[in-house]
């Protein structure tokens, strides 16, 4: 059951349930949360931040020790930052740090995903304080200053004051997710001898990073983390832990092809993997998921925290029940027809190339690699039809095929299908290895889109 704001604050203290239940009172007569009448009380806003940051299972934030550059509410309207209650906190590559005072309102991450072309990260704020720090911040826009500071901030360089589990950390406006550097006790070792189960956190959030690392170190766990799912792999075959708990979109090897792997792998086939998304919402990802990539459980951002321990005890219980999927494909480059085919079409001899390769589509019609090179081949040909049926089905049979997306998006272009080479791109975002592979690719969405 998720937690109560009051019975948070009683139970570390913050406040008496007298005091409570008079702050309740009050904010039931004004129209107002508790949070915004504790605030008002007088009890530390990174406190109740933090309160908040527990509830939601999302980072919070202090705003009266945050600065923001206030170029970036240029993103949001001032009416609409008033009307949602979100505050644009930084600008991080293509994903865009935001105050919530709802981190769970999914209208509003995704407007600012679809309408902006940016992801977004929910950092939960007190509303009183909030509301405050928006009628500031635009004040401060209008009157043409550059930097927005909070009642209490001191520093002259923009920074989010962010709250996990009563701690705080300061993160430079300039600095990456990636190089966020966050000070957690580790185990020496990952010999658990003796310990609690061995869960494997994959996250390229440092804040989400923490925030569940502390919270299963709490209840015993014994935790590795991991920030990219390259890592994640080579962890996850060094330590074979007993879960992994693997975020969807990472750097390197998006989340779902780690998934696949694990769940594929000789040595760790049998590890319960429970994906983590902002992103793929729905019933839909989360069944293809379980059943095409292996993963034991599916949870959507922002989740509660007492929900995510409980799935971790079921999945732990299973032992990793659920079927893994298909192991890939051995080498495919072994079978001459596709290696000769390869040969024809770099040597210019293209119909001998659409003839060799059909031939290997033919003898192994799931092979992704025979399906794009024909595809490849075929559109040389100029066969522009018949190149889209072969890449689509290269990247039905390996979703993540990043240049037979690319590929199939500019043929649709070419051929007049706008939407449909909008659509392609859309599911080539998440198959980018690298920041600059992903703003190629959303440049050339937001062109299609214009």
């Amino acid at each position: 059951m998720k937690p109560r704001t009051g019975e948070l604050v009683v139970q570390r203290g913050l406040a008496t349930a007298e005091q409570v239940e008079k702050a309740m009172l009050e904010g039931r007569a004004r129209g107002e949360p508790l949070c915004t009448r504790l605030l008002a009380a007088g009890i530390d806003e990174s406190e109740l931040a933090s309160v908040l940051s527990e509830k939601h299972g999302v980072p919070g934030v202090d705003l009266s020790r945050t600065a923001v550059v206030v170029e970036l509410l240029d993103l949001v309207p001032r009416a609409v930052a008033e009307g949602d209650l979100i505050l644009p906190l930084s600008l991080e590559g293509d994903r865009l740090h935001l105050a919530m005072a709802r981190p769970a309102d999914d209208r509003v991450l995704a407007e600012v995903r679809f309408v902006m072309g940016l992801e977004a990260s929910p950092y939960v704020a007190c509303r009183g304080a909030l509301l405050r720090s928006i009628g500031e911040a635009y004040a401060a826009r209008a009157r043409g200053a550059q930097l927005w500071r909070g009642k209490a901030c001191a520093s002259g360089t923009p920074h989010i004051e962010v709250v996990i589990g009563g701690d705080v950390v300061e993160t430079a406006e300039p600095i990456p997710d990636a190089e966020v550097v966050i000070e957690v006790e580790h185990e020496a070792s990952p010999d658990r001898g003796g310990k609690g189960p061995l869960v494997l956190v994959v996250d390229d959030e440092p804040e989400i990073r923490q925030l569940v690392e502390r919270t299963l170190r709490s209840k015993g766990y014994v935790v590795e983390v991991a920030q990219d799912g390259a890592e994640a792999l080579a962890k996850a075959d060094e330590l074979v832990p007993d879960l992994v708990l693997l975020d969807a979109m990472l750097p390197k090897v998006h989340g779902f092809e780690a998934c696949r792997r694990i769940r594929a792998s000789p040595r760790t086939r049998n590890v319960p993997v429970i994906m983590m998304t902002a992103i793929y919402r729905g019933w839909r990802f989360a069944q293809d998921a379980k059943d095409s990539y292996g993963a034991q459980d599916y949870v959507e951002k922002p989740f509660r925290l007492d929900d995510l321990l409980r799935r971790i005890e079921e999945a732990l219980l299973s032992g990793g029940a659920r079927a893994a999927p298909p192991a890939e494909p051995a080498e495919e480059a072994l079978d001459p027809r596709l290696a000769q085919g390869k040969e024809l079409l770099a040597g210019g001899r293209v119909a001998e190339a659409i003839a060799a390769l059909s031939e290997a589509v033919h003898a192994d019609p799931h092979s992704p690699d025979a399906q794009f090179q024909l595809g490849r081949a075929l559109r040389a040909g100029g066969d522009a039809f018949g190149a889209m049926t072969a890449l689509e089905r290269a990247s039905d049979l390996a979703p993540g095929h990043l240049p037979a997306l690319r590929a199939l998006a500019t043929l649709y272009e070419q051929t007049g299908f706008r939407r449909k080479a909008a659509e392609v791109l859309e599911r080539a975002l998440p198959a980018a290895p690298d920041d600059d592979a992903r703003s190629a690719i959303r440049k050339d969405l937001l062109r299609l889109i214009a």
